[in-house]
């Protein structure tokens, strides 16, 4: 069998993709080293045009050994295909990777993606969290995509609810991106992983992402969008997960939104409407877990005062301080406060809300 160094400078040439690869090691199962094949050789596989084949003749094996060195000194691991720790899910999608490099530990939990808008709303961002946590509690593995906005969410959620995830990047594993989420990616190890298909160096191109969503959907049972564009990545992803047999789930958003003219289109076109995890749930012919009680750090008085004048409504600092009939200063040390403990959010504009 090819060496995973061989495979890895294989999919580094020009034009070689995942079918291709797959195509010449069932022509030579017993290939061991690409390099002694002729042009004449490769060409016998079909779909290898002579360009091609001359491509493959011309192939670089120092990439992949470069590649096994980097992964190996930064303790991940690189499967393919053909090895028994490849995701089975991900194997039978019809482009599987033929090998992906792993940087933590893949969950043995069913896993369900959720993607939306890189820019989401205040709606967006609390349903991702409420999803999120009802999702965790339901046994499931959170996929997403590390993007900044939804994905960058759903992973800060199953973070602070103790669940588990697995994030799927458009570059290679020892490039953080985008740069802001370095603090995340270290916490998130503790009960995850990271997963790539594209060699270590690989910058976040923005042709590597189509590649990376057919990635998420393809480890999941299905696909949870919430606030998209009419053409986003999250999209992409939606319609990778039909392309798969996946189920396709969607938040409903205001018709005159425009990061909901996505997620509205795919309810259109047959997309399960999402209100509650229930709606999820009930496709997989599961049960909603009974719902747990959260409990709040000690809050002074004063603190409880300004904590029970929010909601998960965004409210403005200034009607904020008319309600409780205070100054702006006093009142904005006490969410300082209340920040630090985790259960208040500021959102641009001075608008506030309860995090939980």
């Amino acid at each position: 069998m090819i060496s995973k160094s061989h495979l890895i400078s294989l999919s580094a040439v020009p034009g070689m993709g995942p079918r291709r690869i797959r195509a010449l090691l069932i022509k030579y199962p017993e290939l061991d080293d690409v390099a002694t094949l002729s042009k004449s050789d490769i060409m016998q596989v079909k779909g290898i045009s002579g360009e091609l084949a001359a491509n493959v003749k011309r192939i670089n094996l120092d990439i992949g050994k470069r590649a096994v060195a980097t992964t190996e000194s930064m303790g991940a691991r690189y499967f393919t295909y053909w090895d028994s720790e490849y995701p089975e899910l991900l194997k039978i999608i019809y482009d599987a990777p033929v090998g992906i490099f792993v940087l933590g530990k893949i969950p043995q939990l069913p896993c369900i993606g959720i993607v939306g808008t890189r820019h989401p709303s205040a709606y967006g961002k609390k349903m991702v969290k409420l999803l999120t946590l009802d999702l965790i509690r339901a046994g499931f593995c959170i996929v997403s995509g590390f993007a900044r906005g939804i994905d960058t969410w759903a992973h800060k959620t199953v973070h602070k609810y103790n669940g588990t995830t697995v994030a799927v990047l458009g570059n290679g594993l020892d490039i953080c991106y985008p740069r802001e989420n370095r603090k995340l990616q270290d916490i998130l190890l503790e009960k995850g992983a990271f997963l790539s298909e594209f060699i270590p160096g690989t910058k976040p191109d923005a042709v590597n992402f189509p590649k990376r969503n057919r990635i998420i959907s393809g480890l999941s049972k299905g696909v949870l969008v919430i606030e998209a564009g009419e053409k986003s990545g999250a999209i992409i992803t939606a319609l990778n997960a039909l392309d798969q047999n996946r189920e396709v789930f969607s938040l409903p958003g205001q018709t005159d939104s425009s990061k909901s003219i996505g997620t509205n289109r795919l309810i259109q076109q047959g997309a399960r409407l999402v209100t509650n995890v229930d709606d999820i749930l009930s496709e997989f012919q599961l049960q909603s877990p009974p719902k747990q009680v959260e409990l709040l750090p000690e809050l002074n008085c004063e603190e409880e005062l300004v904590f029970q004048q929010l909601s998960q409504n965004p409210i403005h600092i200034d009607a904020l301080c008319i309600q409780l009939k205070k100054d702006t200063h006093e009142v904005l040390s006490t969410l300082l406060m209340l920040e630090l403990k985790n259960i208040v959010q500021q959102h641009p504009g001075k608008l506030f809300t309860k995090s939980i």
